[in-house]
């Protein structure tokens, strides 16, 4: 296009084209006419995709829970064993103390 200032381009609006495959762009009926019948399948495309992505969020968030727990389960593990140690190191001075006579301490 041409002003008096030079070209510019002007930019359509966005137009939803007829999917070939669908019923609809054959003939539309009365009740439903085809504009509204391609909105649909195009609001399904949309809803479909929208749903896609937000699988792929939750399977990285159910990854990332996994390895969360994975290492919540080492470090339960690894408590476990101090506490163990602890028992036997609390059980040996015990023992100790019994042995030694000093409990008249």
């Amino acid at each position: 296009m041409r002003s008096r200032k030079g070209i510019y381009s002007a930019a359509a609006p966005p137009t939803l084209l007829l999917i070939p495959s669908t019923p609809s762009t054959a003939s539309g009926t009365a009740a439903t006419p085809a504009g509204i019948e391609n909105i649909r399948v195009y609001l399904a495309i949309a809803v479909s995709a929208r749903v896609n992505i937000v699988c792929k969020w939750v399977t990285e968030i159910v990854k990332d829970i996994r390895a969360i727990d994975r290492g919540l389960s080492k470090l339960k593990d690894s408590l476990s064993e101090i506490k163990d140690e602890l028992a036997f190191i609390r059980y040996s001075i015990t023992t100790l103390i019994h042995n030694a006579g000093l409990l008249d301490i």
